[in-house]
């Protein structure tokens, strides 16, 4: 089953932070896994922040979702994420599981496919990359479809850095 990472940062140094998250998720999920590209993109929903670097990757694991959570958590730490429990912080790292295979969970901890995977340019724009054909499980709707819905007011224009 292939799951879908959604990687963000936005404080200095960004490209080499996310590039480190890469590194560190291919050594540890090296099954089937891909990285889409590098994307600057505007901050969501706070315009306050710095501008992000953002991208996805593809991989496998025979872990269950609430592991694999922990693992990326740890991950998170390792790189330097200090969570202050504000929901729009300044982030060294962020890792959110996009897609779980094709499984919808919905826990205190974990939602999954992501919450806001159809209002987000900068998850769907690199997970069409990997994956051109992909299918949000939660409305059953092609990816694509739902990026061409998107209203103008939620879009952050990601570029290929």
């Amino acid at each position: 089953m292939l799951n879908f990472l959604a990687l963000g940062s936005n404080i200095s140094p960004r490209i080499s932070t996310v590039l480190k998250c890469i590194d560190s998720l291919k050594k540890s999920f090296p099954d089937a896994f891909k990285a889409s590209s590098l994307y600057e993109t505007a901050p969501y929903q706070n315009s306050e922040q710095k501008p992000y670097i953002n991208c996805c990757v593809q991989l496998k694991t025979e872990l269950p979702a609430h592991e694999l959570l922990k693992h990326v958590l740890q991950l998170e730490s390792t790189l330097g994420r200090v969570r202050t429990g504000e929901k729009w912080e300044n982030r060294t790292i962020d890792i959110d599981i996009i897609m779980f295979g094709e499984q919808i969970i919905q826990t205190v901890d974990l939602t999954i496919p992501h919450y806001d995977l159809s209002n987000r340019d900068f998850f769907i724009i690199p997970l069409l990359e990997l994956n051109p054909e992909l299918i949000n499980p939660r409305s059953g709707q092609p990816l694509k479809k739902e990026l061409s819905l998107l209203p103008a007011e939620l879009k952050t224009f990601p570029k290929i850095v």
